[in-house]
């Protein structure tokens, strides 16, 4: 691993610290659902970065499990995310519609 993959995954992890703190700190203040939904995201988001660090580092294994040739828990660090935040989207213009 090269330095500057090592300072990307630096700012990764700091960023990804901060943004997943400040949306623990609002889900205790929220009980939207839409909300929740993004704040989940935000989180879940951020274990991906961490193991995805721990992969590349060897600290954890790679997956065992796959699906049509893809790591079951890459992709769902990949796709549960965003599927979270379309979530959270589609319940905030449902709300608005009403």
């Amino acid at each position: 691993m090269t330095s500057a993959e090592l300072a990307f995954y630096i700012i990764k992890l700091i960023a990804g610290g901060l943004t997943a703190f400040v949306a623990v700190l609002l889900w205790s203040r929220t009980r939207d659902s839409s909300w929740m939904a993004v704040l989940g995201g935000i989180v879940i988001n951020y274990a991906g970065i961490v193991y995805e660090l721990l992969s590349d580092f060897k600290i954890i294994g790679s997956d065992r499990i796959m699906l049509a040739g893809l790591p079951l828990t890459s992709l769902f660090f990949a796709l549960v995310p965003s599927l979270l935040f379309m979530t959270g989207m589609i319940l905030m213009l449902i709300r608005k519609m009403r």
